[in-house]
C-alpha cells in the first residue's frame, strides 16, 4: 500500500478501497436519526391517543355496565326474585 493510499484512507476519501467496502458512514447515521424521529412520533401519537380516548372508553364501559345492571334488575323484578 502506498503512502497516497494510506493518506486517502485516513482522510476518508471516497475513492479509497475502505470507503467502497464499508460504504458511506453518514448513511448509517442518517438511518438511525430517522428511526429515532419515528420512534418519538409514535410515542407522541400513542400518548395522545391514550389521553384523548381513555375518558370516552371509560364512559362507554360505565354506560354498558349500568345498562346491564338495569336489565338484570328488571329481569329479577319480572321473575319475582
Amino acid at each position: 500500500m502506498s503512502d497516497r493510499d494510506r493518506t486517502q484512507m485516513a482522510a476518508g476519501d471516497p475513492r479509497s478501497s475502505t470507503w467502497r467496502i464499508r460504504g458511506n458512514p453518514r448513511h448509517g447515521q442518517s438511518t438511525l436519526e430517522y428511526i429515532l424521529i419515528l420512534a418519538a412520533i409514535l410515542v407522541a401519537v400513542i400518548t395522545a391517543a391514550n389521553l384523548l380516548m381513555k375518558p370516552a372508553v371509560d364512559k362507554a364501559m360505565t354506560d354498558s355496565s349500568n345498562t346491564i345492571k338495569d336489565a338484570t334488575g328488571k329481569l329479577k323484578t319480572g321473575l319475582g326474585l
